[in-house]
């Protein structure tokens, strides 16, 4: 952290205060400190290599005869600031008393001689010194039996000479100041680039997937990075800095191209074991002199690795969350309290589980949160539970190993919670995992590691889980379709969405975004007759929510077309049929909906009875029999009788 140190009094740290404030925004992480001179000088060392100090200027000569280590900033008392100072002494007395620090300010190096300052102004000037802050005072109070006497110095002296209740003048002038200041942090923001660009430099050496050697024109190594020892297979431990390369390497025909006079690209050569792929350029100064030269290599068989991996990788959809908070729409209450607590949730890294309807946008909270936390720059796996076949998820989750299966991919393939790995992973529809499967995540989620299918060893994991339901996950865990122990750790933070009709005040913000960006060209028309359109949708029953309102404003903008002549009672219309098809058929697909699902509780009901009838009314050899654990089949029994 780069630190500006400020040694003076009051007023004149006011001042520099009131500059530096002006500036302060130009430079980050700085901090400030006041330091008194005294402790400058008794300890010299503190101040460090990088810290910048405003201070007078007798004590910058003094520090520097100390050589301490940082920057030195004089605050210089300039001829006309000196002269300014005078003339207004002036208006006060023809006594003026010069007091500075450590030596006379006027002396026989100096131009401004007594004599012609008395000619020229017509004064009595004296000088005074002072060794510390509390000769100063002593010196000053002694000044003041005469109160025709005028002071003129630095901010402990004009501070001291008002103490005293003698008039006084600070010798610096505001301009003189700010320069001080505009120095001070023109070295600041210099050490800021210096800092940049040493570590934009470490990063190039030492993250740069290639091994780079920087040679003086003699062949002598000024840097070498950590990718070009591991290649090169040299001594870690070892400091190669100003080493010969023909010391460092072995003889071979790429320790020959190294010491070539000529430039070398996609050079192909053998080293060791290995075949390394190089780029030699020479550095060159004022375009004539040769001053090394810089050398990239890797090795071709990582490079071949890397580009399979690449290649499977552009074979993968991103991993990553696109939403964030700014994407939810809504201002009415529930909304606001919803996100207020998923942003509380973000700066945790506990599991979340989302409770909502279908529709209400769990995903974009599950991302949000995501993009919210420390997580950010880590993947975002989202994966839908009721999406995948029971028998294949082991493999999806967890991931196998080469030849676990018929049909598994050479080399085996990462599960989702790998792929996960320092991220988050969306279980969206957790509600629909079979109980064998439930039991797995558990595993996973207290041990923090999985095994691959076909593997007999662990894969450490540091995944958080954002889980969602529309389902009622307390009541599965009473029914036993749902694993206490499970839901205990999933459910750490539980996040309620609000139903769209709960929140229908927003219902005018979600219309006006919907359409700006979707069909922009046509918000004039919907901004138009928006107090015809927001009643109808306000009073609507949303049983699919956000989902449902955004399949009726796109059948809304079918039936407009490109008409933004249209008049008011047609939009209405068109509004209404929309409202209208969106309940017809969710009702019939309700309809049919229950229709199925009662032909298949009968279908069930009447195999549970057969099963019940073979074993003679034995239920728990029965729910064996029929793979469901006793208490579902207790259950199916008291709903059937119960209708």
């Amino acid at each position: 952290m780069l630190k500006l140190l400020v040694s003076g009094s009051y007023p004149l740290m006011d001042f520099i205060k009131d500059e530096i404030h002006k500036r302060r925004e130009s430079v980050q992480n700085l901090t400030i400190q006041e330091i008194d001179s005294k402790h400058i000088l008794n300890h010299p060392h503190y101040i460090n290599n990088d810290d910048v100090l405003i201070c007078g200027m007798v004590l910058a000569e003094r520090l520097r005869a100390l050589n301490v280590r940082g920057h030195l900033v004089p605050l210089r008392v300039q001829t006309q600031d000196f002269i300014k100072a005078l003339a207004e002494a002036a208006k006060f007395s023809k006594k003026v008393i010069i007091v500075n620090y450590y030596k006379e300010f006027i002396n026989e190096d100096t131009y401004l001689k007594d004599e012609g300052l008395k000619s020229l102004l017509g004064l009595e000037i004296k000088q005074f010194v002072y060794k510390s802050a509390e000769h100063a005072e002593e010196v000053v109070k002694k000044l003041s039996e005469d109160t025709q006497n005028v002071i003129i110095g630095s901010g402990l002296i004009v501070n001291l000479a008002r103490k005293y209740g003698l008039h006084s003048v600070l010798w610096y002038d505001k301009e003189t100041i700010q320069l001080s200041v505009d120095i001070a942090f023109d070295i600041l923001r210099a050490k800021v680039l210096e800092r940049s660009n040493h570590q934009r430099q470490s990063i190039v050496m030492e993250h740069f997937h290639e091994g780079i050697i920087s040679l003086n024109r003699m062949n002598r190594i000024i840097n070498i990075n950590q990718a070009a020892i591991n290649i090169l297979e040299l001594d870690k431990e070892k400091n190669y800095e100003s080493m010969f390369i023909s010391d460092a390497l072995n003889k071979s025909e790429f320790l020959n191209e190294i010491l070539s006079p000529k430039e070398v690209t996609d050079g192909i050569l053998k080293y060791k074991n290995k075949t390394l792929i190089m780029d030699k350029h020479l550095v060159y100064v004022n375009n004539s002199l040769l001053d090394g030269n810089v050398i990239l290599f890797s090795d071709v068989e990582t490079l071949q690795q890397k580009e399979n991996k690449v290649r499977r990788k552009l074979n993968k959809k991103d991993e990553r969350a696109k939403y964030t908070f700014k994407d939810i729409i809504g201002q009415s209450e529930s909304v606001l309290k919803a996100k207020l607590k998923a942003q509380k949730f973000a700066m945790s890294d506990g599991n979340v589980l989302i409770l909502g309807e279908s529709g209400t946008g769990k995903e974009l909270f599950a991302q949000s949160i995501h993009n919210a936390s420390k997580r950010a720059n880590q993947p975002f796996v989202a994966v839908n539970c009721a999406a995948i076949p029971e028998n294949l998820l082991e493999s999806e989750f967890f991931g196998y190993s080469d030849g676990a299966f018929t049909g598994a991919l050479k080399g085996g393939k990462p599960g989702l919670f790998e792929v996960a790995h320092n991220g988050t992973i969306f279980l969206d529809e957790i509600g629909e995992l079979p109980l064998s499967m439930q039991a797995k995540l558990l595993r996973v989620l207290q041990e923090k590691n999985v095994r691959r299918v076909g593997s007999a060893s662990a894969i450490p994991i540091d995944v958080r889980v954002i889980s969602a339901t529309n389902v009622n996950l307390m009541q599965g865990v009473k029914s036993g379709e749902f694993r206490s122990d499970l839901y205990y750790r999933i459910a750490i933070l539980n996040l309620f969405l609000p139903t769209l009709n709960q929140r229908k005040d927003d219902i005018g913000l979600l219309v006006k975004n919907f359409t700006i960006n979707h069909y922009p060209s046509l918000y004039p028309v919907i901004e138009k007759y928006e107090d015809a359109l927001l009643p109808l949708l306000k009073e609507h029953v949303w049983e699919g929510n956000v989902r449902e309102f955004e399949n009726t404003m796109e059948r809304l903008f079918a039936y407009i077309g490109g008409d933004s002549d249209i008049e008011k009672e047609v939009i209405v219309r068109y509004l209404e049929e929309s409202l209208q098809e969106n309940h017809y058929l969710l009702n019939q697909a309700n309809s049919v909906n229950e229709t199925f699902q009662q032909t298949m509780k009968d279908i069930e009901l009447s195999k549970i009875y057969e099963v019940l009838e073979k074993t003679n009314g034995n239920k728990q050899q029965a729910a064996k029999i029929l793979g469901i654990s006793r208490s579902t089949l207790w259950r199916k029994i008291n709903e059937a009788t119960s209708n």
